[in-house]
């Protein structure tokens, strides 16, 4: 399991709608969002892959400006 923690900038007038459409994805959660448009999220995926192309379409969510993988750890769930 890939655990990435990134922040994600949005336009503050579009915040509602970038929760929203954050939210419908798989693997993503909002743990933190402020009024200026920052959010703090995880995404969680099984393979390296997955993970980097949730990230990368966490920039074509309409309203975001940026989002940038600050954290990121495997976790072997076999043992």
């Amino acid at each position: 399991m890939n655990i990435s923690g990134v922040i994600v900038r949005a336009r503050p007038e579009k915040l509602a709608a970038v929760r929203a459409r954050l939210a419908d994805i798989a693997g993503v959660e909002i743990h933190a969002a402020t009024e200026d448009g920052r959010l703090i999220v995880t995404v969680e995926e099984e393979s390296d892959r997955d993970l980097a192309d949730t990230v990368l379409s966490l920039h074509d969510v309409p309203g975001v400006l940026s989002a940038s993988m600050v954290y990121h750890q495997y976790l072997d769930e076999s043992h």
